[in-house]
């Protein structure tokens, strides 16, 4: 009878720290889901953020830093002109702003390649036009957790114009990449083509 006590005892024991176990793995599962749930939100709130600063405007203070930057140059410069310069306060005024703008939204390489691509291209067009966005929806990939898509509309005069695009980050709230598709032509509408 001693003998079947102690088996007894073994059994509840090895019962109880498998149910401990199984509550410790529950409890960490659940945890990172809500921290990758947390951080996934977080992703789509800076690639939100972009599309809006990039597609709400025009950004009139950029237009003015361009045009002031723009008017410093010739056609007729050579380079040691030209970079005399793009080294002044005119354009470093330019690059000061863009980096206020959408540095903190981005890796460091994945700002300077959103820069080269085009920031604020829909802030260069010329003429009086008003633009702002709607219906931004963002997915994440299930397979590739650090790639989303997204598409959303820009109105332009009463018209909706769709896009679609992609965004990949790699680290939490910093975009690496971010392409944006024009499906609909505001380019065009905008200058009147």
């Amino acid at each position: 009878m001693h003998l079947d006590y102690r088996k007894r005892l073994s059994a509840r024991l090895l019962l109880g720290v498998l149910l401990l176990a199984s509550l410790m793995m529950a409890g960490c599962s659940g945890q990172g889901t809500a921290e990758t749930d947390e951080a996934a939100d977080k992703n789509a709130e800076v690639v939100t953020a972009v599309i809006e600063k990039e597609f709400n405007g025009p950004d009139e203070i950029y237009r003015e830093l361009w045009e002031t930057a723009m008017a410093m140059q010739q056609d007729d410069m050579s380079q040691e002109e030209y970079d005399a310069i793009t080294a002044g306060p005119e354009h470093q005024a330019l690059e000061d702003y863009t980096e206020e703008a959408y540095a903190s939204y981005f890796t460091e390489n994945g700002f300077d390649d959103f820069v080269r691509s085009g920031a604020f291209y829909y802030s260069l067009f010329e003429g009086d036009y008003q633009l702002s966005t709607s219906d931004i929806d963002i997915v994440q990939n299930d397979q590739e957790p650090t790639l989303y898509t997204f598409t959303f509309d820009v109105m332009h005069e009463d018209e909706p114009f769709t896009f679609e695009g992609k965004a990949m980050v790699p680290e939490d709230g910093k975009i690496g990449k971010i392409e944006f598709l024009d499906e609909d032509g505001l380019a065009g509408a905008i200058q009147g083509i």
